[in-house]
């Protein structure tokens, strides 16, 4: 990425004027100014994208206005010109953070390179925030993935919130929901946004080699262990590490991994030393952790340490208007990725959508979209043909007579969405459904004797 604007400050004339002229030659917009006074109201006025500073100047040091550089234009690059170079002054520019430290007489030649670095380094960090933004799309990412309920934006409000401590997450959900975009958010909220990030599916990988995975191991230490290995845990030493599906690990690996939780160190596999890490942990799980725990396959006190912060995602069929936002970004999503124009989504399959359960949630909505966008014919318009969606299974549509809810089991299902979208927030829900909160509570109450788990509404509204 080319730099464009240059400001040079010196109080050798001859000098300035040299690379004044040579700059602009090569066709760089060059100011040449003679004092710190000059330079800082040259900033003030225009952005520049790199300022060369002699070190003596009239009215000052130019080691104390490339610090002030960093305050006025944080983005601007500043390289230290000097006749009088001592291991102090380079030592001083390199904690400052300067691009670079010339040494008088500067010679047309070392503008070139350095120039040549600082575009190249320009264009890398530009690459950069593009792969990010690019990764952020094919994961559907962006605001309208949360949605405009009130469920979603609070849980986007407490993610906000998460994301600036260090505290241990825990993230529940059917499978499809959305989980790891979820993860991401937190630490792209994080002060940890640009350091690893490390996924390990403990699903995906043969228990026997899990704990490899997570701890590494050491030359030998089993068949195939041909060299030494670093494990998951120390790739993401200094950032986070995301354990999804971490219900299938097994007891033994469980206790290990407490270990890590409460004393931040491990050793490998075949190994006696000791490593000392210091990681963020966010767990998920489609699974109920709890239940978990009441079966006695996973430890309660590793679940107590996972779940300091608790976020629980809703399955899609709860999270109404999200639907049309969703299939609004998804359609436009796949129609530019696979070059289709496509006009919308016809009323009828609007409503097939609408009526339609979607066990696999977010992700079985985002394949369908982009099945149906790659299928919609020459008028662009979707239609229902394009969903392929099953008429009649587990998870069939809510439009036949005969599977209608009564009005109790209506009014079970609001009540439990109202708890679920005020994060269980008693009042807050009372008022939401024009109820006293002593109606709520006898509900609530009838619904405990009948066997309901009032503390999980989410296992009795669907």
């Amino acid at each position: 990425m080319r730099i464009d604007r240059i400001l040079i400050v010196d109080d050798d004339d001859e000098l300035r004027r040299m690379l004044v002229e040579y700059l602009t030659s090569q066709n760089y917009t060059a100011l040449g100014v003679r004092s710190s006074l000059q330079a800082k109201e040259a900033l003030h006025t225009d952005p520049f994208d790199l300022v060369l500073v002699d070190l003596r100047l009239q009215d000052g040091s130019g080691l104390d206005l490339l610090r002030e550089l960093k305050q006025i234009a944080p983005k601007t690059y500043g390289i230290l010109m000097t006749g009088y170079a001592t291991m102090e002054t380079a030592l001083e520019a390199i904690r400052i953070g300067l691009f670079d430290y010339l040494i008088k007489p500067v010679l047309p030649a070392q503008i070139d390179l350095v120039l040549q670095r600082l575009e190249s380094i320009r264009q890398l960090q530009s690459e950069n925030t593009y792969l990010r933004q690019q990764q952020e799309t094919e994961r559907g990412g962006g605001s309208v993935v949360w949605g405009r309920s009130d469920l979603m934006q609070n849980i986007l409000e407490m993610v906000k919130k998460v994301g600036q401590t260090q505290a241990t997450v825990l993230i529940q959900g059917e499978s499809g929901t959305g989980k790891e975009v979820v993860a991401h958010a937190i630490v792209q909220h994080s002060p940890l946004a640009h350091k690893p990030f490390v996924k390990v599916n403990c699903a995906a990988v043969p228990e026997t080699l899990l704990e490899s995975e997570f701890f590494g191991h050491e030359k030998g230490a089993f068949t195939g262990a041909v060299q030494r290995r670093e494990g998951r845990f120390e790739t993401a030493n200094g950032g986070t590490l995301l354990l999804d599906e971490i219900a299938e690990i097994s007891l033994g690996l469980q206790s290990k991994l407490l270990r890590v939780l409460q004393e931040h160190e491990f050793e490998r596999v075949g190994g006696n030393k000791t490593v000392r890490v210091d990681v963020r942990l966010i767990a998920s799980t489609n699974r109920d952790l709890q239940e978990e725990v009441k079966q006695g396959r996973f430890r309660e006190d590793l679940f107590y340490r996972l779940n300091v912060i608790p976020i629980n995602l809703p399955p899609l069929r709860l999270r109404g208007s999200d639907l049309d936002d969703l299939v609004e970004f998804f359609v436009a999503h796949f129609a530019r990725k696979h070059g289709k124009t496509i006009k919308g989504v016809s009323a009828r399959a609007t409503e097939r959508l609408r009526a339609y359960r979607w066990p696999g949630n977010v992700r079985e909505l985002q394949n369908t979209l982009e099945r149906a966008v790659i299928m919609a014919g020459q008028d662009g318009l979707i239609e229902v043909p394009e969903f392929t969606l099953p008429e009649k299974d587990g998870a069939t549509a809510l439009n036949v007579a005969d599977k209608l809810p009564t009005v109790d089991e209506m009014e079970r299902r609001l009540i439990g969405c109202m708890l679920l979208q005020t994060q269980h927030n008693k009042t807050r829900a009372a008022q939401k459904l024009g109820i006293s909160l002593r109606t709520l509570r006898n509900k609530l109450r009838t619904y405990r004797d009948a066997g309901l788990d009032t503390e999980k509404p989410e296992t009795w509204v669907g």
